[in-house]
């Protein structure tokens, strides 16, 4: 695997037309926000409204939450929504365009709301020192992970640990790559996709427990089926197959990956630093 000082290998590198930053890419998951207005409900779209839902609905008041890569702030709305008693909000961002996107969205929700929580936004690349910051409750790094290289990546999941509170939550999300690397890109716009056996080996490294792990996006129907019948049985298969002939696919695809988690293609870990 590459370090941060080596050229990057094939398998590192972004493709042709993808936004970069360095050996980054940052490419924007889907703003589910602006889809949806236009009529639009894409399966990806969707998970990233449920990963930051369960995000929002999880988190305590008063807690103080960073959001590690928070790109155009996509997270903002529901906790303005669902948690609006959080003590604090900072997120960090590598690209000034994304955080002046943030910035619109914190003035459009200030307005809405009538005010907001604290809200803190910093430049800041999180694969080198980040800047001094108090100890967090909750850390969200959502769909982020796989545009950094795999060691660049490593370090920036060892200071959010180091981030959070004892007691403190992590929510990772990451696709899920299969088999030994080098691999093939499942989506262009990556630069390193990881396993679930390095993501729980670097988390377990950097000092906190996996307490779950959630799918978040499915792999094919029939492979979802035998998941469900490993675990459930085939009365859980066959209620799938029932619900996958009357419910649109983009809204059960966001349901049925969370019980999928061995084949889903992408994951949501929360993980907890200990007492």
């Amino acid at each position: 695997m590459s370090t941060s000082t080596d050229p990057l290998p094939e398998q590192f590198r972004t493709r042709p037309g993808t936004p970069m930053m360095g050996p980054y890419s940052t490419n924007q998951m889907d703003d589910f926000y602006t889809a949806l207005h236009r009529g639009e409900a894409k399966a990806s779209g969707l998970m990233n409204l449920m990963q930051h839902l369960i995000v929002a609905e999880r988190c305590t008041p008063g807690a103080k939450v960073l959001d590690v890569c928070c790109g155009r702030g996509l997270a903002l709305p529901l906790l303005c929504r669902y948690t609006p008693q959080i003590e604090r909000y900072v997120g960090l961002d590598i690209s000034p365009g994304n955080l002046n996107e943030t910035r619109e969205r914190i003035t459009f929700l200030s307005e809405t709301y009538g005010g907001l929580f604290p809200v803190e936004l910093l430049e800041c690349d999180v694969a080198q020192s980040w800047p001094g910051l108090p100890a967090f409750d909750v850390a969200l790094y959502t769909s982020a992970l796989e545009h950094l290289p795999f060691e660049l990546g490593a370090r920036s999941l060892r200071s959010t640990a180091q981030a959070l509170a004892p007691g403190g939550t992590l929510f990772l999300s990451t696709p899920q790559a299969f088999g030994p690397p080098p691999r093939p890109l499942q989506y262009r716009v990556h630069v390193y996709e990881w396993s679930r056996q390095e993501v729980e080996q670097v988390v377990d490294d950097a000092g906190l427990i996996v307490e779950d792990v959630i799918g978040l996006l499915p792999p094919k129907p029939d492979a979802v089926a035998d998941e469900l019948t490993e675990r459930y049985g085939q009365g859980a298969a066959d209620w799938y197959r029932d619900l996958a002939a009357r419910v649109p696919g983009a809204l059960l695809n966001t349901v049925s990956a969370v019980s999928v988690p061995k084949k889903a293609t992408e994951l949501l870990y929360v993980c907890r630093r200990p007492a």
